[in-house]
């Protein structure tokens, strides 16, 4: 994370150090647009649930849920969050486990503030590039949405039609005349069902209906 800029994002601190959540909460505090830190697994958790933050940064061993655990239950609820996780040059099992998980960075401890700048940084990047793909999804949808109603609004029958008084049939644009059922087909979402009005009926077969 540069020293001079505020990154777009919600961030998701859980550390049971009560030194190091402090120390690492001011310094992120400073670099990020919302931070909510939490004390243990358990805590985070309820935390991620309340304010649904962009990222997570944890430490993988604590009371309560460890980040191991936590890691999981945080994929069930949302699959592609950015999860950050910390722990010992000792405990290099939990961070097998970690890269089993699906951790998209991990921080050894002692934490080297440029290590974890760059593990930050790359969770922030996800971030920002899924949100871009999601907007630009969302505006592809809403000009298919446009297109589609323009397309309604070209289909639908409108201003003076020049129609024959005699033969009943319809002048288009290009100076032929057509049938009336033809050109409605042509520029109208409309169907034709046949049937005969009870004037042609007499007309046509009123021998028989008499």
């Amino acid at each position: 994370m540069s020293a001079a800029r505020v990154h777009d994002v919600s961030v998701l601190y859980v550390e049971d150090d009560d030194a190091t959540r402090t120390e690492l909460a001011e310094l992120l505090g400073r670099r990020v647009r919302e931070l909510r830190v939490a004390a243990d697994g358990a805590a985070g958790l309820a935390a991620f649930r309340a304010h649904e933050p962009d990222l997570v940064l944890s430490d993988i061993r604590m009371p309560q849920l460890d980040g191991l655990a936590m890691a999981r239950e945080l994929r069930a609820l949302r699959p592609e969050l950015p999860i950050v996780l910390t722990t010992a040059h000792s405990d290099l099992s939990y961070l097998l486990e970690a890269i089993e998980l699906g951790a998209d960075g991990y921080v050894l401890k002692p934490i080297a503030l440029p290590q974890l700048t760059r593990a930050l940084d790359r969770a922030v990047e996800l971030v920002l590039h899924r949100r871009a793909a999601r907007r630009h999804a969302e505006e592809r949808e809403r000009l298919i949405g446009e297109l589609e109603a323009a397309l309604a609004r070209v289909k639908r029958l409108s201003g003076l039609l020049p129609i024959c008084a005699s033969c009943k049939r319809i002048r288009d644009d290009r100076g032929y005349w057509q049938q009336l059922e033809a050109y409605i087909t042509e520029h109208s979402e409309a169907e034709f069902t046949h049937g005969l009005c009870q004037e042609c009926v007499t007309k046509l077969y009123g021998d028989l209906v008499r």
